[in-house]
């Protein structure tokens, strides 16, 4: 009868309502192209492509990751003028009245009227092609901020993931813990008829029977506990996946376990692949190229420029009633910043500092991260031989309770001595549940640490 109840549970439905299977390859997609923090990483590369470009080299110093542009570039600078607030473009209107001493002769003027056109439009075109090799540097260091939102992103991703996977494996453990319950409230239904019929048979007990529906509505109990945990991880996924809190899905009731934690190249390939680590890498890289930037200022800056100007002039009074004027002018341009208060020279040293406190975070992220991968390793070697325990306790507890439940049966025990075996069933159920959730948890947590999550 016990194996026909096991059997039977394949066929309880996990919810009234049939639901989507989440696969682990869904999570995965869904939490890539959805999650609201790994959309905004997307922005911040584009951000970094955006700024990585020749013509916004050069000029303003960088700072804070960023560069502003500035009059010393790879391209040249053209700008095109039509008129000035003393020289403005348009027409003009002068109405006079002058008034002399009588003995002068000279006739007065009264209300005369003056009309003009002006115009004077300019073309110039500046140009340094020498600027103590910054715009270089500049550059190189767009490359590497380009780079380093890549890591940033990749960083992001990993962090993100780790938290679907783990409110994913968290389901497929309280679902694992719940089919073990139903195994154990159908068993108790069969006991509870059990100690009715054995009641009315007048060999057995009002206690055995009062105390079987207790069990049995204890049981009840936890799984109705274990499904309001259910349903809050499903809602935290959902949050995770960008989707709405009420979308109903099931997941596996299955945790496989694929990787074997191997120290040696799991070290190794920390210290190549591990995001923090890299990051911290890179940060170095633009520290020193920010370096070389500053050092640049104190160079001077040579260019060429020229323009040409169209000047129009007209009144239609007066001496003067035509002003014309047009031409071009080119040549070198000379600039050399020989003192400015050792702005230039505190800047060097305040950023050799900056490097210096950047070279210690990345030593304390190499340490933070090692230290990590080594907990994950021995987290995850002592997690799978917890579980192998943990399914060999199952194996036994199953054989105990199919021995106790037919002593109990047959008169041969009395119901405290199956509950407490099957009590010894239902915890270590519930403990292969957590050491296949634990397991799996390090063996993310030993991935995650080598920059092998996200691959």
């Amino acid at each position: 009868m016990y194996k026909y109840l096991v059997a039977s549970l394949l066929f309880i439905t996990f919810s009234a309502k049939s639901q989507e299977l989440l696969t682990l390859e869904d999570v995965v997609k869904i939490t890539i192209e959805n999650n609201f923090d790994v959309e905004i990483a997307k922005n911040n590369i584009q951000v970094a492509k955006n700024n990585n470009n020749i013509g916004l080299i050069g000029g303003g110093q960088s700072t804070g990751g960023t560069v502003s542009g500035g009059t010393t570039g790879m391209l040249p600078q053209v700008s095109l003028a039509a008129g000035s607030p003393q020289n403005p473009l348009g027409f003009g209107r002068t109405t006079s009245t002058l008034k002399y001493d009588p003995s002068s002769k000279i006739t007065p003027v009264t209300g005369q009227t003056l009309n003009s056109l002006s115009y004077s439009p300019s073309l110039v075109v500046t140009w340094y092609f020498f600027d103590g090799m910054k715009m270089f540097a500049t550059k190189k260091k767009l490359n590497r901020a380009e780079e380093l939102s890549d890591l940033q992103y990749r960083l992001t991703v990993e962090n993100t993931l780790l938290t679907a996977l783990t409110t994913y494996y968290q389901m497929i453990s309280i679902k694992q813990f719940i089919k073990s319950l139903n195994t154990s409230l159908l068993l108790g239904q069969d006991q509870k008829k059990l100690a009715e019929e054995k009641l009315k048979a007048g060999v057995g007990s009002a206690v055995d029977v009062l105390q079987t529906q207790i069990d049995y509505n204890n049981i009840l109990v936890q799984i109705t506990q274990q499904e309001n945990l259910l349903n809050e991880q499903r809602v935290n996924l959902n949050l995770v996946l960008k989707r709405p809190q009420d979308v109903e899905f099931s997941v596996p009731d299955t945790i496989i376990i694929k990787t074997e934690p191997e120290y040696t190249s799991a070290l190794e390939n920390t210290d190549r692949n591990n995001s923090s680590i890299l990051i911290g890498r890179k940060t170095l890289d633009i520290d020193q190229l920010a370096l070389k930037e500053f050092k640049a200022n104190a160079w001077p800056k040579i260019g060429l420029t020229g323009n040409y100007t169209y000047q129009y002039i007209s009144n239609d009074v007066g001496v003067l009633r035509l002003n014309q004027n047009y031409g071009y002018n080119g040549g070198f341009i000379f600039s050399w910043t020989i003192l400015n208060n050792l702005t230039t020279r505190t800047a060097i040293r305040n950023q050799k500092l900056l490097q210096s406190s950047d070279n210690l975070r990345l030593q304390a992220s190499e340490m933070q991260e090692k230290s990590n991968l080594y907990k994950a390793y021995l987290s995850f070697r002592n997690n799978l031989k917890i579980i192998e325990l943990a399914r060999e306790n199952v194996k036994l507890s199953n054989q105990s309770l199919y021995i106790a439940a037919q002593r109990f049966k047959q008169g041969l025990s009395n119901y405290i001595e199956y509950r407490t075996v099957k009590l010894a069933y239902e915890t270590a159920e519930y403990q292969l549940s957590q050491a296949a959730y634990n397991t799996k948890l390090s063996e993310l947590n030993f991935l995650k640490a080598q920059g092998l999550l996200v691959h």
